[in-house]
């Protein structure tokens, strides 16, 4: 989007007009300075906002991140697509003004005005921004990132193992305090590659120390990102970097929310297993929840290796319980166990 990248000055004496007594002066001055500058190292974007400070207070709100340039592989701060920037602002607003109906009703319409003026994606108005293509790899990432800050409800994800270069860890990111505090439900539902991977196992755990539910699935079709029922961000390639659908269509968007929920109904949960006995009840009972919980990552196809990752047991142990598992239902392979399970109802 060309605000993001460095929007001129009129641009920049626009938008601040526009934020004028919806945000503290000072943190619209430096927004809009961004807005004009585009990407600009750390220091340099200090600079230009008046302070480190204060640039940190723009990231938190959501208004400015970190962006990594593929190109040179350098870090740099770019100011966030203000389309799903300031959606957060909007909410910060309804907080605090909800004494104050008029000016909510005011600051409702100074929102719709920022999105014609800047962005032009009210497809009520403009229906060919329903869904818009994007191949600029630079834009496709600043988008990703500002998907996540402008979630004011639900944020959703589907990741494959599909790259055009290697995952590496540094790339984690944690959620923006702001989602946090918001008490957005964020939901990821992962390939079972990124079990039988050091770096992708990293971003799994990051996912669920970062507050994510996160589940498995075996065979997942295509990655996808979707905010509330707003907009879906859906890749044209395997790996999504070369290209992407940005979508805003109601009925799609809601028909891709289905599909997740479809998704996540059928996968695994990554939760800590419980620990009742670890065997099933004699006289051929119902099994433990830990046995079921090894069954349903039998039948993703995990190796033994990757439920002890999971699992946090041992090599010895995992591969122990599941040989009590196939003992049990007198089975000698591990298709066969999931068969005998699907027959009994244990598992999908």
């Amino acid at each position: 989007m060309e605000l993001a990248h460095g929007g001129g000055e009129a641009s920049a004496t626009r938008l601040a007009e526009l934020l004028a007594d919806l945000l503290p002066d000072e943190i619209v001055h430096g927004y809009a300075q961004l807005i004009d500058q585009g990407d600009c190292e750390e220091k340099e974007a200090a600079r230009l906002v008046g302070s480190q400070n204060l640039l940190d207070v723009l990231m938190e709100r959501g208004l400015a991140h970190r962006a990594l340039r593929t190109e040179c592989g350098r870090t740099v701060i770019r100011p966030t697509d203000p389309t799903l920037a300031f959606r957060g602002v909007l909410h910060g607003l309804q907080e605090r003004l909800a004494e104050s109906s008029s000016r909510l009703i005011d600051a409702h319409q100074r929102i719709n005005d920022i999105q014609r003026v800047f962005s032009r994606r009210m497809f009520e108005h403009e229906p060919e921004e329903a869904v818009r293509v994007l191949t600029d790899g630079d834009e496709i990432q600043s988008l990703s990132i500002s998907f996540i800050n402008s979630a004011q409800s639900d944020y959703l994800g589907l990741h494959t193992w599909r790259f055009t270069v290697p995952l590496r860890k540094e790339e984690v990111i944690s959620a923006p305090a702001s989602v946090v505090d918001r008490k957005v439900r964020r939901r990821s539902i992962y390939s079972t590659e990124y079990f039988d991977n050091e770096v992708g196992y990293h971003f799994i755990q990051n996912a669920v120390n970062d507050g994510f539910d996160v589940r498995i699935y075996r065979n997942l079709p295509m990655k996808m990102k979707l905010v509330d029922e707003d907009a879906a961000m859906v890749p044209l390639t395997p790996s999504g970097a070369s290209g992407i659908m940005l979508i805003r269509a109601p009925v799609v968007v809601k028909a891709l929310r289905q599909y997740f929920e479809l998704l996540w109904n059928r996968a695994t949960s990554v939760g800590t297993p419980e620990t009742p006995s670890a065997s099933p009840s004699p006289g051929g009972g119902s099994p433990s929840e830990l046995h079921l919980q090894l069954l349903r990552m039998m039948a993703l196809g995990l190796k033994d290796e990757s439920i002890a990752n999971r699992t946090g047991m041992s090599l010895r142990t995992v591969r122990r319980h599941i040989a009590s598992i196939m003992e049990d239902l007198s089975v000698e392979t591990r298709f066969a166990a999931g068969v005998a399970a699907a027959k009994r109802g244990w598992i999908d």
